[in-house]
């Protein structure tokens, strides 16, 4: 079958993103699979977004590029880069993350064996800030082997504790004629992953959990899902309620209402948030007196915040640089591999990844990287690595992560000169 466009479109939107988009557009470009667009649409920054954009845009023509003249918020930006995109796949990335460069290859080698309309991959959270420890989007629930998942597992995520959660933060490979003409709600400033998926699934769609692990999901205060806010879930609320008009199913009745219920304690959760954070203690203590369930979640927030600053504290004691040796030869940190020899991104090796980018956010640490396998490990220590230089992450990793080299270690072959892989 003839095809007039590119095999993927990865669709970016950008809001102020400027000291972490170059990073992001990156590694959209070093991708091994080569055959793609990415569509950027920027939501009226006001930083200097746009012209990092642009410069892209001029050096590779597979860049293609959009500007709101006013602030819609990620799902109209979204809706913008559907609008255009040719591609037969959709991915779906945002600007202030990174991911390794074979991942789409092996996404979209996984959905057309699954015969899946959008598959999913773990997410490793990294951060500039200390973590308290190394984690992923899935945690323990994260799947061993792919995973289909149903409406229940969709709308029950994050709800049962058995269940896969935060469903909605995953950043997918999408069969674009499954989206028909589906698009995101733009009503909603956060959760608008989770609404498509869910609607995109009760549409019929088959999606597929993948047990691998290479989306690095940049974790910040200036981050739109970090920044909840009651509102937010309200809306949210109201586009499931939307939802469970529309289809008329009573089969899943019972799993919607129980998420409406974990939707309204998280609200309650948001707003006793709030009040401490405005220092009105005697209105949060009313508040959690009015909702007994509220303790012990208040005391995990304060347990995590006293190890955040706990973390903050022993990192300035740790200002001397430590060096990792990423690749062959002594003293080069074992990361996983395959048995090809090749980068290991499977589930298996995400406690290794996730470990590592929390480490990394604790110190300062510098790379000395040797041959394919280490130039392949580098994309997978982005807060490391926006330390090789000096200078900012998006002008380090082309540097410290060469696509050529990726390439040839992700395709298990080495690169002609041997002599840099020893």
């Amino acid at each position: 079958m003839d095809r007039s466009g590119p095999l993927v479109s990865v669709v970016m939107a950008n809001r102020d993103g400027a000291a972490y988009i170059g990073l992001a557009i990156s590694a959209v470009l070093a991708q091994t699979l080569s055959d793609l667009e990415l569509i950027v649409v920027d939501d009226a920054s006001e930083d200097n977004s746009w012209k990092i954009i642009q410069g892209f845009a001029a050096q590779d023509r597979r860049v293609r590029t959009l500007r709101r003249t006013s602030v819609g918020g990620p799902a109209a930006a979204r809706n913008d880069a559907l609008a255009i995109a040719t591609g037969e796949w959709v991915a779906i990335c945002d600007s202030d993350d990174s991911q390794h460069p074979s991942r789409l290859q092996l996404m979209l080698a996984s959905a057309l064996k699954l015969q899946a309309d959008f598959v999913a991959d773990d997410l490793i959270l990294f951060s500039d800030r200390p973590m308290v420890r190394g984690e992923t989007i899935l945690g323990q629930h994260a799947p061993a082997e792919p995973q289909r998942l149903g409406v229940n597992d969709i709308v029950l995520s994050g709800v049962e504790r058995s269940g896969l959660r935060h469903v909605g933060y995953l950043k997918p490979l999408i069969r674009r004629a499954a989206l028909q003409e589906l698009e995101y709600d733009s009503a909603l400033r956060v959760g608008e992953d989770y609404d498509l998926y869910l609607r995109l699934v009760l549409s019929g769609a088959k999606m597929w959990v993948l047990p691998m692990a290479a989306y690095l999901y940049r974790r910040h205060a200036g981050s739109v899902s970090y920044r909840n806010v009651p509102a937010d879930l309200t809306a949210q609320m109201d586009a499931l309620r939307r939802i469970a008009q529309d289809i008329n199913a009573p089969q899943i009745d019972a799993a919607l209402r129980r998420r409406l219920r974990s939707l309204k304690r998280r609200h309650a959760q948001l707003v006793l948030a709030r009040e401490v954070r405005a220092g009105r203690w005697l209105r949060a203590v009313w508040l959690t007196l009015g909702r007994p369930d509220h303790l012990i979640w208040f005391g995990t927030v304060l347990r995590n915040r006293a190890g955040l600053r706990l973390q903050a504290a022993v990192s300035r004691f740790l200002r001397r640089p430590v060096v990792w040796h990423l690749g062959e030869g002594a003293g080069a940190l074992p990361v996983p591999r395959r048995s090809d020899g090749s980068l290991d991104l499977s589930h298996s090796a995400a406690g290794f990844w996730s470990k590592l980018a929390a480490a990394a956010s604790r110190r300062v640490v510098r790379l000395r990287i040797s041959g394919a396998i280490g130039q392949s490990a580098a994309w997978m220590v982005p807060a490391a690595q926006a330390t090789v230089t000096g200078s900012t992450a998006q002008d380090a990793l082309p540097i410290v992560a060469d696509p050529a080299l990726a390439a040839s270690e992700a395709k298990g072959t080495s690169p002609s000169s041997k002599g840099a892989a020893q």
